[in-house]
């Protein structure tokens, strides 16, 4: 994976999960605003039925004046009722203003019909004229009109409380509602009031062939009678179609059995919540955009480009062009320094080959003074690996610890895939951490003096075997004749490990583990080998086996960071030797070393 691609990753993973947590507070803000809608229908359906109340009290007030006028005590009739013609011009919320007689019979009329009505069976004029009295209320439908009515009677006494007369005011139930509807999106609401038999009073809009209709036995009356005002209740069907309904009755008369509903459809109730979803998740789109790209554009100026220069300027420079450089400008900070100090390395190294050409006619001298030259060079450059490799810890440390913190003050809020992706920066970071460690590994065995001395070859492979075999019970290992060597034993120690380990680990996945180590005597330098019958490779790729993170198999297939064949490589180098492998697909592969027999010689 190029360092572009990871760091792509990195930017998308660290500003995708705030846009994540983002996202789940805007839908919390959502469920917040679609409760206060349902909240407001609520208290509308209440206004609505404190309004119908406060009718009620206004028309009480009025029958009250109206039972101390004289002109409804006079024997004319006719009088009478001009006198509450009168009065129902001055109130046309009215459908008519009546007086009836205490024997039930109809005596002025607002309308002037001169109808002779008998109204004993009426429920209003009973009430007025009981116990309960002397309000009362019933809704009907009006006789003559056919009109959704509410019938608000008063019943006048003397002072001896004798019944003189019962005021009966008609409150126009269809124009009250109608006016109230005006205020209210056409479409989005429905409202209706129904008698406690679940008579449709009225329907607005658009309800006249509702009207006059029952919806007893309906889940809507059910709610009604059985929670009145008390929270709302979806997708009750009604009129043709299911809404979200809210019920109230009359505060003051409950006894009235008057119920005030207003319905709304889902889709009116959640679309202003949807609406300002749509627009929080748009504009947390584009700042999600804009903070991406303002992070990728940092990362890629601040890191990448950087990185980019000096790995071409390293290319070069191995390459044999020993006068590249990264060159100005150099950023602020460590990444800057380092282009600084790896620029004079180069420099510094382009000087002293500049002198393996003026120093040529005193060759041996010269010799001498190169090696002394590329020692102290090398040293200064793999101690200069192992402060880089330090200093690469706390940005590591930093970036692990802030996912650490992330993870414990949110975690609470991701789902299952911010979790995992917040799992694999974590996994990255212990990663980076061992090619770190590897890294340090490898700069350390190239330094220090070696101890030489004769090695006893079999006895430190056994010693090896009792390490790795630990690991691999499964893995049958042959040891064949081994001749002694000169050098380092602990470094040889550390060639053993790598090369037994190796072959343990690729070989792991046979049916039958099976790993052979041996060795021959030559003139010039004895050689030594380590056989599996594993994974093997691909021969076209051997070339790479020995380079420091170069791996022919993923880190999904076998553990590693491709460090230890580059150990091996060094520590044969420094002690004059050559490694080298050969190995087939699915077939195994052979390791092979060789040290010179006059080690002094070549050192």
């Amino acid at each position: 994976m190029s360092l572009r691609t990871r760091l792509l990753l990195l930017v998308l993973i660290a500003t995708l999960l705030p846009a994540v947590v983002g996202v789940l507070l805007v839908f919390d803000l959502r469920r917040a605003e679609v409760e206060r809608a349902r909240q407001d229908l609520a208290a509308a359906t209440r206004q609505l039925a404190q309004d119908l109340t406060n009718t009620i009290r206004s028309t009480a007030q009025l029958h009250y004046g109206l039972s101390r006028a004289r002109e409804l005590d006079l024997p004319d009739r006719a009088a009478c009722s001009a006198f509450l013609a009168d009065v129902l011009k001055e109130h046309p919320q009215y459908t008519g203003i009546l007086t009836i007689q205490p024997d039930g019979k109809l005596f002025c009329d607002s309308l002037r019909t001169g109808r002779e009505l008998l109204l004993t069976d009426r429920q209003y004029f009973k009430d007025a004229l009981g116990p309960t009295g002397p309000l009362a209320v019933e809704p009907v439908f009006g006789r003559l009109t056919g009109t959704a009515v509410l019938q608000i009677a008063y019943a006048a006494r003397d002072q001896a409380g004798k019944p003189r007369f019962v005021l009966l005011a008609s409150f126009n139930l269809e124009k009250y509602m109608r006016a109230r509807m005006t205020t209210m999106p056409r479409g989005e609401r429905v409202a209706a009031i129904v008698d406690s038999k679940g008579l449709v009073l009225t329907w607005h809009p658009d309800g006249d062939p509702l009207r006059g209709s029952s919806i007893a036995g309906t889940p809507l009356f059910q709610f009604v009678r059985e929670s009145p005002g008390a929270g709302m209740r979806d997708q009750l069907e009604a009129g043709g179609q299911a809404r979200s309904w809210v019920a109230s009755t009359l505060p003051e008369f409950p006894q009235a059995g008057v119920f005030v509903l207003l319905g709304v459809s889902e889709k009116s109730l959640l679309a202003a919540a949807n609406q300002r979803l749509g627009q929080a998740l748009a504009l947390l789109s584009v700042v999600w955009l804009l903070v991406f790209a303002g992070a990728w554009l940092l990362v890629e100026w601040g890191l990448r480009r950087p990185a980019t220069r000096i790995i071409g300027a390293a290319g070069r420079f191995g390459g044999g062009d020993y006068a590249a450089r990264i060159g100005k400008p150099y950023p602020l900070g460590e990444l800057g320094n380092l282009m600084i100090a790896l620029d004079d390395v180069f420099g510094l190294v382009e000087t002293q080959r500049a002198v393996i050409d003026k120093l040529n006619a005193d060759l041996e001298r010269r010799v001498a003074e190169r090696t002394a030259e590329l020692e102290t060079s090398n040293r200064d450059l793999e101690s200069f690996c192992y402060s880089v490799s330090h200093d690469l810890r706390a940005p590591l440390r930093a970036m692990d610890g802030y996912a650490l913190i992330f993870e414990e003050e949110y975690g609470d809020r991701l789902d299952d895939e911010g979790r995992r992706l917040l799992a694999v920066v974590h996994g990255e970071a212990r990663r980076m951490g061992q090619l770190i460690d590897d890294l340090l590994a490898f700069s350390r065995c190239g330094r220090g003096a070696m101890q030489i001395g004769v090695v006893d070859m079999a006895a430190l492979v056994r010693e090896a075997v009792a390490e790795v075999a630990q690991g691999y019970p499964a893995a049958q290992i042959e040891l064949g004749a081994l001749p002694n060597a000169v050098g380092d034993r602990a470094l040889l120690k550390q060639v053993w490990l790598n090369l037994i380990g190796n072959a343990c680990k690729y070989s792991a996945l046979s049916d039958r583990p099976r790993i052979e180590i041996g060795g021959r005597k030559g003139e010039l330098e004895n050689e030594f080998w380590v056989r599996d019958n594993g994974a093997g490779f691909d021969m076209r790729y051997a070339g790479k086996l020995f380079g420091v993170f170069e791996r022919l198999h993923g880190p999904s297939e076998f553990p590693g960071t491709g460090v230890g064949l580059a150990i091996v490589q060094r520590i044969v180098s420094r002690h004059g030797g050559r490694v080298w492998a050969e190995g087939k697909v699915n077939e195994g592969a052979t390791f092979s070393f060789a040290l010179p027999t006059k080690q002094e010689e070549s050192l």
